[in-house]
């Protein structure tokens, strides 16, 4: 019964040793056999030199050297398909997803057959900016009203589940993908489990307000149309108003005006969240590409 850890990387030089040395420490003290797999998801500093370091002195490390950096998502989907465990996890390698709290994880999936998933959520946020908390707040509100998918408010990828949930979530075709929304479209018995993310021991956090702003539309975009049905609604107003103010032609007119233009905006900026989206996935570009591979020659523990 062997368990895979996934780990994208993205310039985490500093933190992956102790991220590696204090993974494998639990897991040895619980028996619990196991493969890392870390994806350098185009790191521009030596992350990739240190996880070639780790693989020299276990064999049960592999890793995985992109091109340039894709993004999270493609780096957890190369993890994905290349885990070879009958349970997988997903967790980052700078240390707020703790060693034991996956392996807690881990137990209570084993221990729970009727389960397939179990996720960790963020408890609080009291690390995290007022601004981000907010808008992280607005997202799963938004979501949760017009999304096909519902998501927990603070539901992480932080995730230990078994091999047929990982046969599901790469059998999709789909090119931009919402892991989050994967998870929940694809069903399966999930046990959600609270969690304080710790500090970081080394660096700060990769996301950005405009990079966390991007990755929640995208994930609202996946997973419903509403919004491009909104436009359509919002049209029929709009006309409706514009008729009548033609036909009583009062002081309205101005304000008739900016509203017209306005909502050809938004209707716009909409569609085009859409249209970029299918572009993507006409292209039919890759995911990811593999820059290198290492330790998968190894020969691993049973």
């Amino acid at each position: 019964m062997k368990l895979s850890v996934v780990v994208p990387s993205y310039n985490e030089k500093a933190s992956i040793k102790d991220f590696y040395e204090q993974l494998t420490k639990m897991l040895k003290k619980e028996k619990i056999t196991y493969e890392i797999i870390f994806i350098d998801d185009g790191s521009y500093d030596d992350t990739y030199l240190e996880i070639e370091e780790i693989i020299t002195s276990d064999k049960n490390v592999r890793g995985i050297r992109f091109s340039r950096n894709f993004g999270k998502e493609s780096a957890m989907l190369a993890g994905l398909e290349h885990a070879t465990g009958e349970y997988v996890a997903i967790m980052d390698a700078d240390l707020q997803h703790t060693p034991d709290m996956l392996v807690q994880m881990y137990k209570k999936l084993v221990d729970n057959t009727e389960y397939d998933v179990v996720c960790a959520y963020k408890a609080n946020r009291r690390n995290e900016g007022s601004l981000k908390r907010t808008l992280i707040s607005i997202f799963y509100k938004v979501n949760n009203r017009i999304s096909d998918v519902k998501l927990l408010p603070g539901a992480s990828d932080f995730r230990v589940f078994t091999s047929s949930v990982k046969d599901a979530i790469i059998s999709l075709p789909e090119k931009t993908r919402f892991l989050k929304g994967i998870f929940s479209w694809i069903g399966f018995n999930t046990i959600y489990v609270p969690y304080t993310p710790e500090k970081r021991l080394h660096g700060t956090s990769k996301w950005s307000i405009i990079k966390l702003i991007k990755y929640s539309l995208g994930g609202i975009v996946s997973f419903s149309t509403k919004p491009i049905k909104f436009i359509f609604i919002l049209g029929i107003l709009v006309f409706m108003v514009g008729l009548i103010n033609f036909l009583l032609m009062g002081n309205l007119a101005n304000r008739t005006i900016i509203l017209f233009v306005s909502t050809i905006m938004l209707s716009l900026g909409i569609m085009s969240l859409y249209i970029s989206r299918i572009y993507s996935n006409i292209l039919g570009r890759p995911n990811y590409i593999i820059k290198k591979k290492s330790g998968f020659n190894n020969k691993t523990t049973k």
